[in-house]
């Protein structure tokens, strides 16, 4: 499932001067590019491109065995590596940065980096358990899993089903563990590009991801809609508050 991991910040200069000093910047086999968004003014568009071993990249699609002979093959016509990008949008008005993948070394590795070159610190956007609940209780129109942390004995409890928000079990779990909710998995109330299309968002407290449930169309999301949920994120989190 497609995963964004959101960082919030203080400050940065503005849109022009902050793409000047991204773009174009290399390290070692890896660089940066960096570009005014064509349709948000108040947003960055960043790609990270960095070289992946072919072997690691296939082992994510196929079994050990297929990908030992595509390996087998791409390495004795000299292809030993893929070129991989990741993308990433900084948003002034929300003042995030989103990075489209999951937190892993390569996540770390390109903060280093933006950190780095911008002079500003890039921290995990994390949320209180009443955070979550101010957001599916807002935004949501379903909520269908939820995820408490450290709840009798258990490291993670996991509660599925429709329409948690009613559910009896649910409801005292709030009552008993209310700092214990860490995840919350919803379908958005927000507007979608290509109609009402009923995909599932699953926000992480501890970790700061949005999960988007996969679809068989297209892999990601449009940005018209994953703006919404930023929107929806930092607002209850309270980055707007001073904006105002």
């Amino acid at each position: 499932m497609p995963v964004i991991t959101v960082f919030s910040f203080k400050s940065l200069p503005k849109i022009p001067e902050t793409c000047k000093t991204l773009n174009g910047k290399k390290f070692s086999e890896n660089w940066i590019t960096a570009k005014e968004s064509k349709y948000n003014e108040d947003e960055i568009f960043i790609s990270y491109w960095y070289y992946e071993l072919v072997e690691e990249n296939l082992k994510r699609v196929f079994s050990e065995e297929d990908a030992h002979e595509i390996v087998s093959f791409l390495k004795e016509n000299g292809k030993s590596k893929v070129l991989k990008r990741t993308y990433c949008f900084i948003n002034m008005l929300t003042k995030t940065l989103e990075v489209y993948r999951w937190p892993d070394e390569k996540t770390e590795e390109i903060i280093s980096h933006l950190e780095e070159l911008l002079k500003v610190e890039f921290s995990v956007l994390k949320l209180s358990p009443e955070e979550l609940q101010k957001i599916y209780s807002n935004h949501s129109t379903e909520l269908r899993q939820v995820m408490f942390r450290n709840v009798e004995g258990l490291v993670f409890d996991i509660l599925n089903g429709s329409c948690l928000e009613e559910n009896v079990r649910f409801k005292e779990y709030l009552q008993l563990f209310p700092q214990s909710l860490r995840a919350i998995s919803f379908r958005p109330k927000i507007k979608f590009l290509n109609g009402n299309n009923k995909y599932q968002v699953t926000i992480n407290g501890d970790r700061g991801t949005i999960r988007l449930s996969s679809n068989e169309v297209f892999q990601w999301r449009p940005r018209f809609e994953i703006r919404q949920l930023i929107f929806m994120i930092t607002a209850v989190a309270g980055s707007l508050q001073n904006l105002k």
